[in-house]
């Protein structure tokens, strides 16, 4: 693997290198490569090769099609490689190349925003090791080429620089990026006994704080310097409470405030909540009559939705209020509720699993940044019911057996809570296998389940073959009981060969039943078998011995005639 790092690094090194010295872009560059093995190369298959550009990986991958399908490709006939990571090996020699990496390139320049040239790219590729096997199929010594990502070509940039022009408090530098909008800072500069007014730009024209800049150059500075005029007052100049959307965090509020007259006496912060509809106050500070412009920040630890005053004062009792915009702080889970409301023993009726989830501030019935979304999952990790705030799940047949289930909340700021429910789903009777068979009467009447020499000989379970879901485990038998039926009358025959108990579900659990019915029974009309399992299947299975089918037909034919 080290020497295909070696060649990602090389790779963006080399085309650094090439497009410093391009004429139409600044920067264009590729970054990670991939490549795979040829393996054996054995069998007819015919192999397609597709470089195609993928505007959400950003990148021109390899899509290969061949005429049958492979195992390596999951049994089909197409595999794209979406990473440099992936490495599936491709067993062939002599591809076809379908969409040329041309091709991707002119499609990367239009959708994606490049600029750059084909002969460039090749060029870089060639530097690497890559090469065109002559049929526009790129490979490496052992491989083919399979992953090129790139990034976008760097717009032009300067730095815009605030000069108070004898005043105090400039802004910081700013960064114009050719194509973003950019908006000049509010943060205005003060002077003792002047009013600021605008900035005059190096460049030309004025501009107002937070005014909209458009200018672009090529790398450089542009200097706006500060205008003044002799008409300042006290002010507030810059006053902020954050986040002003739903965050995890804490949030923070802070100002700047200026007096150059008699100078601030203090500055008082108040919070007022919407959960609580009150008031407080959260922090003050206080100035002794300065005149330099001074800042303040105030952290908020508490969960909440608040917004903020901030009374100002000077010296000689003039008052400047400001009030900031909301602030959302979300720092409590969602809630799941109803899981255990589900059907936790066996049963073989499909569990129902029903949630709802809420997203409240603790402690309190005031939502807070809300659920994004409610699911369930199978213990493969596969959703299989969502939702915002309810959902529900009742489970097909092949989620026969024991499974455990994830709930998962997440509520708008990221916050998760997490839930497991386990259910027992046992669809699926128990069998009955034994050595009795279909006779028919001369009288055309079938009789089924005939005991010919009556020997009752049947094997009881309740294992997963016995369904077509193969669960992985199934609840087993509770009981097994014979019973003679003569007429409407029913009697249990006790023996350890006729009856069975089980005290504890076990899927491999079983039972031999035995039972030779004696001459003495001839008049009995058939013996029933019922086998119940721990899910509540029921199997009931008749048979018929041979005494009594002898009785029908009123031979005097008994067992030792046919042994």
């Amino acid at each position: 693997m080290k020497w295909k790092n070696k060649i990602g690094v090389c790779l963006c090194f080399m085309l650094a290198m090439i497009f410093m010295f391009h004429t139409t872009a600044l920067a264009d560059d590729i970054g990670d490569t991939g490549g795979t093995g040829q393996g054996n190369i054995t069998g007819t298959n015919v192999y397609t090769f597709n470089y195609i550009y993928d505007r959400n990986t950003d990148a021109i991958e390899l899509q290969v099609v061949t005429k049958n399908p492979i195992s390596s490709f999951g049994n089909t006939n197409t595999h794209t490689y979406t990473s440099p990571s992936d490495q599936l090996v491709l067993h062939t020699q002599n591809p076809i190349c379908g969409n040329s990496i041309d091709n991707a390139i002119a499609t990367m320049n239009s959708v994606g925003g490049y600029n750059l040239s084909v002969a460039d790219v090749k060029a870089a590729l060639n530097s690497l090791g890559y090469y065109d096997k002559g049929n526009g199929v790129w490979m490496y010594n052992g491989g083919f080429l399979t992953y090129v990502s790139a990034v976008k070509i760097r717009p032009q940039v300067h730095t815009i620089t605030y000069n108070a022009n004898g005043g105090s408090g400039a802004p910081g530098n700013q960064t114009k990026t050719q194509g973003q909008q950019l908006f000049l800072s509010t943060k205005k500069p003060t002077r003792t006994g002047y009013t600021f007014k605008y900035w005059a730009a190096g460049i030309g024209g004025n501009y107002n704080p937070g005014q909209e800049y458009t200018h672009d150059q090529n790398g450089g500075t542009v200097t706006m310097t500060a205008y003044w005029r002799d008409e300042t007052a006290p002010n507030c100049s810059d006053f902020y409470a954050i986040p002003n959307y739903w965050s995890a965090g804490n949030g923070t509020v802070g100002f700047t405030v200026r007096d150059q007259g008699s100078g601030l006496a203090s500055v008082v912060l108040q919070r007022y909540s919407a959960v609580t509809n009150s008031w407080s106050t959260v922090r003050s500070w206080t100035y002794n009559g300065t005149t330099s412009s001074q800042s303040g920040t105030y952290t908020e630890s508490l969960e909440g939705v608040f917004y903020y005053k901030l009374t100002i004062k000077d010296k000689v009792g003039n008052t400047t209020t400001k009030t900031s915009s909301y602030i959302y702080l979300d720092h409590s889970n969602p809630i799941i509720s109803g899981a255990e409301n589900t059907v936790a023993d066996w049963t073989n009726v499909a569990p129902v699993i029903s949630v709802s989830a809420t997203d409240y501030f603790s402690g309190t019935s005031y939502t807070g940044s809300g659920l994004s979304s409610l699911v369930i999952r199978d213990d493969t990790g596969r959703i299989v019911a969502s939702g915002t705030t309810s959902t529900s799940y009742t489970l097909a047949s092949r989620y026969e057996g024991i499974h455990t289930w994830s709930i998962t909340a997440t509520d708008n700021v990221g916050h998760t809570s997490n839930k497991t429910v386990t259910t027992k789903y046992d669809c699926t009777k128990p069998g009955i296998d034994g050595t009795e068979i279909t006779f028919v009467r001369p009288d055309g009447v079938t009789v089924s389940g005939y005991c010919q020499d009556n020997l009752i000989d049947q094997h009881i379970d309740d294992e997963s073959r016995r369904s077509i879901n193969v669960p992985n485990v199934t609840s087993g038998i509770r009981s097994v009981i014979l019973y003679r039926v003569t007429g409407a009358n029913r009697v249990v025959i006790y023996s350890d060969s006729t009856k069975v108990v089980f005290n504890t579900s076990n899927t491999h659990s079983y039972f031999d039943m035995n039972y030779e019915i004696t001459a003495d029974e001839k008049s009995a009309s058939y013996y029933e078998i019922i086998v119940m399992d721990f899910a509540g299947n029921k199997t009931t299975k008749k048979l018929t011995s041979q005494y009594s089918l002898l009785s029908w037909f009123h031979t005097s034919i008994d067992r030792s005639t046919y042994e």
